[in-house]
């Protein structure tokens, strides 16, 4: 049987995040998002190493930064946010508050969007942007044009 080139359970693209305290974070993860640790490697200094985590129907991977010139930098160390995750859920309103309440920061409120979206903006407690829906219509791109437009003063 042949290896396939993208490993069961795996996307052709997957997050790797680089943040201070991973395993701080992995288990802030489990909390507020429902993750499931599917591998852990730590380092010598006890560290993560990388560490990839299952969240609904899609991976995460992370690790301690590496403190390298060029390597992984953390959100933490930027000031900001590196990256901003999108996480569709059954029950936006239900893992917002399950997130708060894990310890992440509100960004914005969970509101309906004109692009069809029940969603709100969360900051995990290690600088990262979750951007948390629950889709509630399907729209055409004009439809969804039409009501940026209305929203933002266009046409």
């Amino acid at each position: 049987m042949a290896v396939k080139p993208i490993p069961e359970g795996q996307h052709s693209i997957t997050p790797y995040l680089g943040i201070k305290d991973a395993a701080k974070a992995i288990d802030f993860y489990k909390k507020a998002f429902g993750a499931v640790e599917m591998f852990r490697l730590d380092g010598p200094d006890g560290r993560v190493g990388h560490a990839e985590l299952k969240i609904g129907d899609s991976s995460i991977m992370l690790a301690d930064p590496c403190d390298q010139a060029g390597g992984l930098t953390s959100s933490q160390s930027l000031g900001g946010a590196a990256i901003g995750l999108h996480l569709y859920v059954e029950d936006v309103d239900a893992r917002y508050a399950q997130a708060i309440e894990a310890g992440a920061t509100q960004v914005s409120a969970v509101q309906d969007q004109f692009y069809g979206d029940r969603s709100g903006t969360l900051k995990d407690p290690f600088g990262n942007l979750w951007f948390v829906s629950t889709h509630k219509e399907d729209l055409s791109v004009e439809e969804i044009r039409a009501r940026a437009a209305k929203l933002f003063g266009g046409q």
